[in-house]
C-alpha cells in the first residue's frame, strides 16, 4: 500500500498535500518544505515523545520594513498596514542581537527614541513620526536601522534626500556601521558649521 505523503506546516503543524505551496490552514509559505510520509512522521513523533504535529512547529514571523513582527499567515502588517503577503516568514529572534540599550537622541536632547526591535524604519510616516513630521527635508520612510550580531547599521531609504553619518553622505542601499556617539543627519548636514532647520539630527547612544 502506498504511503500518504505530506508537507507539515512549520507554523501550525497542519498536514498538507505535497502539491500545495501554501498551508491550507494558515497560508504559511510551504516552498522548500520537505515532503515526508507517514512512517517518517510516526518515527519522528515517537523519538520526540510527542503525538501531535506541533512538534514540527517553529516560531516563525513575518518582519515588516517598519520592524514589526507579524504572524506567518499575516498579509498586512499589524503595525503600519503595509502589504506583507510576499514577505517570507523567518524564525523569530529572541533578542535584537545588541545587549546594550540603544537610543536615538535629538541633538538638542529634547527627544529620545529607544531602538528595541531588530529593524526600525524612521521617517515622517514611520517610527519617530511625532518628532519628524514637521521636518520637511525628511522623507516619509527615510532610513532603516538594523540591530544584529552585536552591531548597529543604518541604511538610507530616501530617494529624494540623503542620510549622513558624522556629516558624511552614506550611499543608498549600503548599510553604514554606527558607533556610540555618531551623529545621524536625516535630510541635511552641517553647512558652514550650522545645521539645517528642516532636517533632523540625531545621536546614537549605547548604555549597558
Amino acid at each position: 500500500m502506498a504511503l500518504n505523503k505530506f508537507k507539515v506546516c512549520p507554523a501550525c503543524g497542519e498536514y498538507n498535500t505535497p502539491a500545495l505551496l501554501e498551508c491550507k490552514k494558515c497560508e504559511t509559505d510551504l516552498t522548500g518544505i520537505k515532503v515526508v510520509d507517514e512512517v517518517i512522521l510516526a518515527t519522528a513523533k515517537a523519538s520526540a515523545g510527542e503525538a501531535t504535529a506541533s512538534s514540527y512547529s517553529r516560531s516563525l514571523v513575518k518582519l515588516c520594513d517598519c520592524g514589526a513582527a507579524n504572524p506567518p499567515q499575516a498579509r498586512k502588517c499589524s503595525s503600519c498596514g503595509e502589504d506583507i503577503s510576499d514577505v517570507r516568514a523567518t524564525e523569530s529572534q529572541s533578542s535584537p542581537g545588541v545587549t546594550q540599550k540603544v537610543v536615538l537622541r535629538s541633538i538638542d536632547a529634547c527627544f529620545t527614541f529607544p531602538l528595541d526591535k531588530p529593524v526600525t524604519v524612521i521617517g515622517r510616516e514611520a517610527e519617530m513620526q511625532q518628532y519628524l513630521e514637521a521636518k520637511t527635508y525628511v522623507s516619509r520612510k527615510h532610513a532603516k536601522i538594523t540591530l544584529a550580531n552585536g552591531e548597529i547599521h543604518i541604511e538610507n531609504m530616501s530617494t529624494t534626500n540623503h542620510t549622513f553619518v558624522n556629516n558624511t553622505l552614506i550611499p543608498t542601499d549600503a548599510p553604514k556601521l554606527l558607533r556610540n556617539g555618531d551623529e545621524i543627519g536625516l535630510g541635511g548636514k552641517l553647512i558652514n558649521g550650522e545645521r539645517q532647520s528642516q532636517a533632523a539630527y540625531l545621536v546614537i547612544e549605547l548604555a549597558t
